[in-house]
């Protein structure tokens, strides 16, 4: 016997079959709906709510995502530029204003950058600073204030025991020349307090009497009574080091200069004969 498929649909009432025409309908009969068997229609019916979502409704939904992460990162970028930017220009008028500061009062200040604690104050000094001849190796400043420190160890001492011993002869002997070093205190003044850094970072210090950049410990920059300062190089990064700006100091105005980016500061040249060996 052949096999017999059978197809089943759901008409709507009054269309499709007439009324008291369908197959093995009696006479006189109403039209009605011919659907299919309960358990067809269960089946059509579980079908239709696993179908889930297409491969374009997918691909709309990660598109969508994307784009929105996408604008959130370029937002929060911007913010923290915003922000770095803050940072130097707070820094430029720190420096502006010492610079104005030792013209005006007559004293040495100077700038200390501590790049270990991340923030900046300023000390002031009534003595005169002595800049070094030749430019110093981060080893060579710590080996000279270590002798420094010795030296006026031993003339305190000297002069303790002088005075303790009546002997006030000693001060009119001949005694080698050496400079008074400037000492400095922390400078109090509300329109310079101390700022410590939250959402940027002192990356790098240079100036001149260095042979090498800064990058730990603490830097200085100096500004003079007679309205100079020393040329200097900083560099000022957000948090994780990926966007800069650069300020640089001039000497003579003490004008800063902020660019963005890493400036690289101008190392000193290793100067060479005519043989190409290096000459002290």
């Amino acid at each position: 016997m052949e096999a017999t498929h059978v197809l089943f649909a759901c008409t709507p009432r009054g269309a499709g079959v007439p009324a008291g025409r369908g197959p093995g309908a009696p006479a006189g009969a109403r039209g009605t709906d011919v659907c299919a068997p309960p358990a067809a229609a269960r089946l059509c019916a579980r079908a239709s709510s696993e179908a889930g979502f297409t491969l374009l409704e997918v691909l709309i939904v990660v598109a969508i995502v994307a784009l929105m992460s996408g604008l959130a990162a370029a937002g929060f970028r911007s913010v923290t530029k915003s922000q770095l930017r803050a940072d130097a220009a707070q820094l430029s008028g720190a420096m502006r204003y010492l610079f104005d500061r030792a013209s005006t009062t007559g004293k040495m200040y100077r700038l200390v950058l501590d790049l270990d604690n991340q923030k900046y104050f300023a000390e002031t000094s009534d003595d005169r600073f002595f800049m070094p001849g030749e430019p110093e190796s981060e080893l060579q400043i710590q080996k000279r204030l270590e002798r420094e420190k010795q030296e006026d160890d031993e003339a305190k001492k000297k002069a303790d025991l002088a005075s303790s011993s009546g002997d006030d002869t000693a001060k009119y002997m001949p005694q080698e020349f050496r400079p008074r070093r400037a000492q400095f205190a922390a400078f109090k003044d509300t329109s310079l307090k101390p700022v410590t850094l939250k959402k940027s970072k002192l990356a790098l210090v240079f100036t001149p009497r260095l042979t090498d950049p800064v990058t730990k410990g603490r830097a200085y920059i100096y500004f003079f009574p007679l309205g100079q300062t020393e040329a200097a190089d900083i560099q000022i990064s957000d948090t994780a080091g990926e966007s800069f700006f650069s300020l640089i100091v001039h000497p003579i105005t003490g004008r800063v200069r902020i660019e963005s980016g890493a400036v690289a500061p101008p190392l000193p040249r290793e100067i060479t004969d005519d043989t190409g060996q290096a000459t002290p």
